[in-house]
């Protein structure tokens, strides 16, 4: 049973939960512990359930408060960035070792909110300072680290494994034994004539969500640029907190790359009835300003007049930092199935880091990276797997789960439709199924699905702590997570979970979840 002080972070979104603050939208009152909450309750962001949950245990008097304003000279193992990725490997670090030196370097304060709310807060009337969960100095106490905020990393020195660090306008150094960067991404913009008339918005952190919400008055015709997945989640809560939107992307359909067209053209249709215009196959290519406010023209000569313009085209890994110091980047900062790059003391996880299978700019490969990655830094070389991970798409309009298929794949879709519902399975060549995408009521067909998919990262060898062929004992009775395929070995156990070595099944607590995909014992089924 968990604790008063007992956190849970959401395996799909990155959500915490924290008891002291509750949930008050959804009907949970400050105060309430993880086990008196309803079994139906779902996660305020992405809208999973309980059993997506994974405990997260404080540690609130293993140090004082370390957010010092003064650098240190050395750390054993910095970070760089204090986004989920950043936060998530120290969580994951601090389980295994209490006694490690951390130390996060960041940009901004080091508070702790959930960045797939920024899609969805303005029709939960969320101001910038509502999603706030924790402040630096709180989770540098909670994890017994040192944050150092408002600073800037100038550039990498492998040669003396220091880094160049810039505060206020003044410079300092740091050295570093081991590095981890949890760098990000940052938003596309596109060149547009014309340009220069509109200041065009992105919202990628708290900060740009604060800037944000303060340009808008009510009714303010908004410019949605892109139609991808945050597009189309940013279209359906601005539509949904009264603001006009027109939404224009040149693809024909939504999240293109995603989603068949049969379901794109069921959200087109969803969010047109919710109040969005969607200007599909179209681009802008000019803007205008003159007495009755701005206008965009677009390629068919269609003029959408608008308030405000909001860029939401996708995401560039930020590589800069690790191209300098001389570390091997493509689209993202290379790293092999440990999450280490070309320099043996460097990793990266997260938006920034690209794995063997490309990019994953998604929560759940986020979360199993920083588990992987945290065993190899405490000594227990794992290698990164990872099962079909299936995408919640917040468009309440038109719910979704997408799977998509690997970039570039040559195959087809399939798709099963009837009226706001649909299933869809991208098959390849030959015959082998490679993703699915899951619309309206059908969504609830997640679990069953991705058991049906590929591994995005199949297992190398026997040797991964994640797979799924692990050694039985004879007399015990094994089971296996219908969500990611682990299987739970009594006579193994999982030691950093908390369940020691020769743990039957029926002694393991309820609260316990999948250490690699975070499912919970429900999601368990008997294996000889």
């Amino acid at each position: 049973m968990s604790d008063s002080t007992s956190t849970y972070i959401c395996n799909a979104c990155g959500w915490v939960y924290d008891p002291q603050q509750g949930d008050p939208d959804g009907g949970i009152a400050p105060g309430t512990r993880w086990e008196y909450i309803p079994d139906d309750w779902v996660c305020p962001v992405c809208g999973v359930g309980k059993e997506d949950f994974e405990c997260v245990t404080k540690k609130p008097d293993m140090a004082e408060e370390n957010n010092s304003e003064q650098v240190q000279a050395t750390a054993s193992l910095v970070i760089v960035g204090s986004g989920l990725a950043g936060y998530a490997v120290a969580r994951e670090l601090r389980k295994r070792d209490t006694s490690l030196d951390i130390t996060i370097i960041t940009r901004d304060g080091g508070e702790v909110y959930s960045k797939p709310m920024l899609s969805n807060a303005f029709a939960r009337k969320h101001q910038a300072d509502d999603m706030i969960q924790k402040d630096g100095n709180t989770m540098a106490k909670e994890l017994g680290i040192e944050i150092i905020a408002g600073t800037t990393v100038l550039g990498i020195d492998r040669n003396t494994q220091q880094l160049m660090l810039q505060k206020n306008g003044e410079n300092s150094s740091l050295s570093y034994g081991r590095l981890v960067l949890a760098l990000g991404a940052d938003p596309r913009i596109f060149p547009v004539e014309g340009q220069q008339l509109v200041d065009i918005s992105t919202v990628n952190d708290l900060d740009d969500y604060r800037v944000w919400r303060e340009k808008l008055n009510p009714g303010d015709h908004i410019l949605l640029i892109g139609a991808g997945l945050i597009g189309c989640e940013f279209a359906n809560d601005l539509v949904t907190a009264g603001y006009q939107v027109s939404m224009v992307d040149p693809a024909a359909w939504p999240l293109a790359r995603l989603l068949p067209e049969q379901i794109g053209n069921m959200l087109v249709d969803a969010l047109q009835r919710a109040g969005c215009k969607a200007h599909m196959g179209r681009t802008v290519i000019r803007y205008t300003a003159n007495e009755s406010g701005l206008q965009a023209e677009l390629d068919n000569g269609t003029i959408v007049k608008f308030d405000h313009a909001l860029s939401a085209v996708g995401l560039v890994a930020r590589v800069d930092l690790a191209r300098e110091a001389g570390l091997d980047v493509q689209a993202g900062i290379i790293v092999d199935r440990f999450m280490r790059t070309n320099d043996p003391l460097i990793f990266a996880l997260g938006d920034c880091a690209q794995t063997e299978a490309g990019l994953l700019p998604f929560i759940a490969p986020l979360l199993a990276e920083s588990r992987v990655l945290a065993e190899t830094l405490t000594g227990n070389e794992t290698k990164l797997q990872l099962p079909a991970m299936p995408v919640v798409v917040k468009t309440p309009a038109l719910p979704l789960i997408v799977c998509p298929p690997p970039v570039g794949a040559d195959g087809y879709w399939t798709v099963e439709q009837s009226n706001d519902e649909a299933v869809a399975v991208f098959q390849s060549q030959d015959g082998t199924e490679t993703g699915f995408a899951l619309a309206g009521k059908k969504t609830e067909l997640q679990k069953s699905m991705a058991k049906r998919m590929p591994d995005l990262l199949p297992a190398e060898d026997a040797t991964l702590e994640s797979v799924t062929e692990v050694s039985k004992a004879d007399d015990a009775q094994n089971y296996e997570c219908d969500v990611c395929s682990y299987i739970y070995d009594p006579a193994e156990g999982d030691p950093d979970g908390g369940i020691a070595p020769g743990t039957p099944w029926e002694d393991i607590p309820d609260d316990w979840v999948c250490p690699v995909c975070g499912a919970g014992k429900d999601d368990f089924t008997a294996v000889s």
